[in-house]
């Protein structure tokens, strides 16, 4: 692995084992407005999408006004809730302050709130290795537009050449490859291997002690 300025990361299924309390929470949200809940093996290759496209999924519903009343619900159960239920990776942790502890910026860039990303990540003693923290609010577009990833690394001071974005979905490939990062799969989501672009990925990897091991044969200097 060469050595990055700046690691970025997405945060569901990436640094959190969090699609069953996602889909939980879409199905609470979609049997409130009288939709049928879903099983979580069709949910779960929505998960990493914007509120509305996964409500949309989980739902059938198409109307943009239902579905921005839904996602203020939704919003109302993962702040109140997902914070208390998030659980990370056990690798993660470690792999996290390798890399900070290794003089590389760490971002997070999620579709998640930020708040709720910060809850997270205080809960666990991580909010320390982060430069910066992007939710849903901080971007000017959702992923895959690749608009939220140059924003997070103006404001971490490095350029696309000089990053590797780290996620486990096409909507994360999508914003890596429009924002001209290197690119990291991460197979702990709804994704399979073969569903990624080889020509996008960079590396690939199954778990977060396999990046960590990459990191510490980086060498010293850019």
């Amino acid at each position: 692995m060469k050595r990055y300025k700046a690691i970025i990361f997405d945060f569901d299924m990436t640094l959190a084992d969090t699609a069953r309390i996602i889909v939980d929470l879409l199905n609470e949200a979609a049997c409130h407005f009288g939709y049928p809940a879903m099983e979580f093996s069709k949910a779960l290759p929505t998960v990493g999408n914007t509120h509305e496209i996964m409500l949309s999924h989980v739902t059938g519903e198409r109307d943009p006004d239902k579905l921005l009343e839904m996602r203020t619900y939704y919003r109302g159960l993962c702040r109140s809730e997902m914070p208390a239920r998030t659980e990370f990776f056990p690798d993660a942790p470690a792999c996290l302050r390798t890399i900070a502890e290794s003089g590389i910026a760490v971002g997070l860039l999620s579709q998640k709130l930020r708040d709720v990303l910060m809850a997270s990540l205080v809960k666990y003693g991580l909010d320390d290795c982060f430069q910066q923290v992007y939710g849903c609010e901080e971007v000017p577009a959702a992923k895959p537009d690749p608009a939220g990833l140059i924003a997070i690394m103006g404001a971490m001071g490095v350029t696309a050449g000089e990053t590797l974005y780290v996620g486990d979905s096409l909507v994360d490939q999508e914003a890596a490859r429009g924002a001209g990062t290197d690119f990291a799969a991460m197979l702990r989501g709804g994704t399979a291997r073969e569903q990624f672009d080889p020509a996008v990925v960079t590396y690939f990897y199954r778990t977060a002690e396999e990046l960590r091991q990459d990191v510490l044969s980086m060498p010293t200097r850019v």
